[in-house]
């Protein structure tokens, strides 16, 4: 087997954040206004609901947390130790949770726990907001689709990536290890 590194550059994966952030938010928040108008009448959603906004910024560290626990939990499915091979951490020069599978997985299996957290706390929040009239709800989303911008780029990267090749999540850096068969 040949081993190969695929990493992604964490600048990189922030400032690439930002553009997602801009066209998930013309994309969920665009037809939330259409659908329902303003959000509120005519005065900062937070400055309406102090409360509201305390508990959504909380909503959004504790969504931090459960984004890197769904990498976890999917990876711990697929994996052959379990949840034994999971570990948790943070880069903290980069402010940066992560979540670490300690043995190879299918490319297939890597990239469902890869992109899971995105469509958990992502897309079904932004759409379920969008179609229950909740402003905080499709906000949530919107910030969550974002936040999985270095899952998106790895997620990209993997499509590539050949069936029988095998995946290790990096131990140091945001990417992983590509096993592939000696031809």
């Amino acid at each position: 087997m040949r081993e190969r590194k695929e990493t992604i550059n964490l600048v990189t994966a922030n400032i690439v954040s930002f553009v997602i952030l801009a066209v998930a938010a013309i994309a969920c928040l665009v037809p939330y206004y259409l659908i329902w108008g303003t959000v509120s009448n005519g005065t900062s959603v937070f400055e309406a609901h102090p409360i509201k906004s305390l508990i959504f910024l909380l909503l959004l560290v504790v969504g931090i947390v459960v984004h890197e626990l769904i990498h976890g939990a999917f990876w711990g499915m697929y994996a052959k130790s379990g949840f034994k091979s999971i570990s948790f951490g943070v880069i903290w020069k980069m402010l940066t949770p992560y979540c670490h599978c300690s043995e190879p997985l299918k490319v297939k299996h890597y990239a469902i726990g890869a992109l899971a957290p995105l469509v958990i706390l992502g897309i079904i929040p932004a759409i379920a907001g969008v179609a229950l009239h909740s402003f905080m709800t499709a906000l949530f989303g919107v910030i969550f689709i974002a936040s999985a911008a270095g899952d998106i780029m790895v997620a990209w990267r993997l499509r590539k990536e050949p069936a029988e090749n095998t995946i290790l999540d990096h131990p140091t850096e945001a990417g992983y290890l590509v096993y592939e068969p000696e031809d």
